[in-house]
């Protein structure tokens, strides 16, 4: 007798993936149920199994595409029948020789969680590709999923080329993206013929810095420059000149008088960095007057104000085509005999180029040119001089 209760007791061990699934006969749905009244190790195999289903289910109904949802639910119930047919095919033959117990009923647990894990991957996919490239003045706020544990908000993403004269001198991709906590990370990889440099630069959610690195052969006298912001002040430093001593490092600190920014000639992903804090501040209701700013210069372990000149309508072409676009002339430096820096830009758009003419405080003896060469891969032409 004990041994005929051992054999129903294993019988209804196989059945309960089944029961939990809903997939078994009534007359298997009953006969499970009258010994669970009695058997305590078939009720925590049960519970078991309850709490494995829920854990590959739970997350299904946050799923953004219900037909894609309901599509991928039907093919794993589809497959789910098909398995219960074989099961009742080739099953019952066998039963009292093998004893897989839980190997088929995990099978299917397990055939639903690749489902599933094939449906999110598909939604990845479809998230990437519908709606195709974003136009120039539609990458702001743009959201990448691919490859992230979590999204990166992209705010702001392009390639800059720079030009002095004729010849062709660096190219530089940057991206600012938005981090979860609300601060924002600037970064951009810069290629000068066989040189390159890194930049990153760390901002609070309204751009003002709060610590900065520029690190690579484009240092100026040092292999990394880097600041630091607290309050009213900065520190700025270079590593690392070697000298008697060995390498050292030069420090700076230097008092801000009114919003930092940065620019550096060799970084000039920072002019679409200050043009979107000018964009910024006078959609708050500043005036161009009312603009001013700390321009920090780490590499050079200097600080001069910064200010908007003029704000005015302009063109750029590109190939013949006449672009209507804004131009900001900026001054740094000291009043007397500052430096003249113009940003062309879209109206309410990202920045498209950026021009300095030749004049007594530039070293170069010619014109430095960057425009956006993802934007406008066949180029753009260098501004007129007046």
């Amino acid at each position: 007798m004990a041994d005929l209760q051992d054999v129903k007791h294993r019988e209804i061990l196989e059945l309960l993936p089944w029961y939990v699934n809903k997939t078994l006969h009534p007359e298997e749905s009953q006969q499970v149920e009258r010994h669970l009244r009695s058997c305590s190790e078939c009720q925590r195999q049960l519970e078991e199994l309850g709490s494995l289903q829920k854990a590959v289910a739970v997350e299904t109904l946050q799923f953004s595409s219900e037909a894609l949802l309901r599509g991928t639910l039907r093919k794993i119930r589809a497959s789910r029948e098909q398995l219960v047919q074989e099961r009742n095919r080739w099953w019952k033959p066998w039963r009292g020789t093998l004893r897989p117990r839980w190997a088929l009923g995990l099978a299917v647990f397990a055939f639903a969680f690749l489902g599933l894990g094939a449906f999110v991957g598909f939604q990845f996919g479809v998230n990437r590709v519908i709606g195709g490239a974003p136009a120039a003045g539609q990458k702001a706020a743009h959201t990448t999923e691919q490859y992230f544990a979590f999204p990166r908000q992209i705010e702001l993403q392009g390639t800059f080329t720079m030009q002095i004269g004729s010849r062709q001198l660096e190219q530089e991709s940057f991206t600012l993206e938005i981090l979860e906590d609300g601060r924002r990370l600037f970064t951009s990889n810069i290629q000068a013929n066989e040189l390159a440099a890194t930049q990153r630069l760390q901002l609070a959610s309204d751009l003002r810095p709060i610590s900065y690195s520029l690190q690579g052969p484009l240092v100026y006298r040092g292999i990394r420059a880097e600041a630091s912001f607290s309050d009213a002040q900065a520190t700025l430093s270079v590593c690392c000149t070697v000298g008697a001593s060995g390498q050292e490092i030069a420090r700076r600190i230097v008092q801000l008088e009114d919003f930092p920014v940065l620019y550096d000639f060799s970084v000039m992903s920072h002019f679409a960095l200050l043009h979107r804090v000018i964009t910024e501040q006078l959609t708050r209701g500043l005036s161009s007057r009312e603009l001013r700013f700390s321009a920090l210069t780490p590499q050079a372990l200097r600080v001069e104000p910064l200010w908007v000149e003029v704000i005015q309508p302009a063109t750029l072409t590109s190939q013949g085509k006449t672009l209507h676009v804004t131009k900001y002339t900026l001054a740094i430096g000291e009043k007397a005999n500052p430096l003249r820096i113009e940003l062309y830009a879209p109206e309410n758009e990202e920045l498209l180029a950026i021009y300095i003419p030749t004049q007594p405080r530039l070293a170069s003896s010619s014109a430095i040119f960057a425009y956006r060469s993802d934007l406008y891969p066949q180029g753009l032409d260098m501004p007129q001089a007046p």
